[in-house]
């Protein structure tokens, strides 16, 4: 059975998909999701019933998965798969409650970055909150003036992860693990060839070659530039949902809930990419 798939803004960014049951996806309507997702940025799988393996081997086949560095923060049994989650055992939280608030994108502190994430919603807040918002960075490169994607072409940002987190920090070994990278400002997709800004509010923290008040300005110049409502869809959670979202052409920044009343049970699997260019 063929697929419905749900344009969420004008310029296809973002879509619904309906009418998948991934514990028996075959090739044909594998083959339909993985072209959705080229085509749309971030597609929302609706209304799964997912196990911890069943995720993993869907995941997989769109290459291997990273294992993240905060290592007690993923499933017991499953290191594929990423807690993002307030639950807590023995007062403490089983993963990460504030995981993304700021933009940015999976794993650009890494040498080969995220292709792309797949966070799968077993609770969500019944009070509508913890949203996630997405932008289209490619809609925003392409929007810039001409002169200004010139002038950027070709210019390296740092990235590094480095920075602490509500509920918990890095630990020295793992600061250790993470000396940062250098990756193109602009970078090109691998698959369809379209470029993209690549950025991320905490993990950017410089604009190799510029002064670091050119640099600064700069960066804030384009965030606010990308965040633009016409670049960015709001994703409303339902449970079941499975988000798949490109990180080589978007950034994404998970919205507040409080985490002390409502629970938000999230399973995250994320596909290993290439060295961006």
């Amino acid at each position: 059975m063929s697929l419905e798939v749900r344009p969420q803004m004008e310029n296809g960014f973002f879509a619904e998909i309906y009418g998948a049951d991934l514990t028996q996806c075959d090739d044909g309507q594998f083959d339909e999701i993985r072209q959705a997702h080229l085509r749309h940025g971030v597609i929302v799988i609706r209304d799964q019933a997912l196990s911890p393996d069943q995720q993993i081997a869907f995941s997989q086949r769109f290459g291997p998965l990273s294992i993240h560095v905060l290592e007690e923060q993923l499933l017991v049994g499953y290191p594929e798969i990423l807690l993002v989650t307030n639950k807590k055992e023995n007062g403490r939280y089983l993963g990460i409650p504030d995981l993304g608030r700021q933009w940015h994108t999976d794993q650009s502190y890494q040498e080969t970055p995220a292709l792309g994430s797949l966070l799968y919603a077993l609770e969500v807040p019944g009070d509508g909150s913890g949203d996630t918002h997405f932008a289209d960075m490619t809609a925003a490169y392409e929007a810039l003036p001409q002169g200004e994607r010139e002038r950027l072409d070709g210019l390296q940002a740092e990235h590094r992860y480095d920075h602490k987190h509500e509920n918990f920090e890095l630990s020295d070994n793992q600061v250790d693990r993470l000396p940062g990278v250098l990756h193109p400002l602009i970078r090109t997709h691998p698959e369809t060839g379209r470029k993209a800004l690549y950025l991320g509010v905490q993990l950017v923290k410089r604009i190799v070659g510029l002064s670091p008040d050119d640099s600064t300005e700069t960066l804030e110049r384009l965030y606010a530039h990308c965040t633009q409502p016409t670049f960015v869809h709001r994703h409303k959670w339902r449970k079941g949902d499975l988000v798949f979202w490109d990180n080589r052409c978007t950034m994404h920044a998970a919205q507040p809930y409080d985490d002390q009343r409502v629970t938000r049970h999230m399973h995250r699997t994320t596909v290993v990419g290439e060295r961006p260019f």
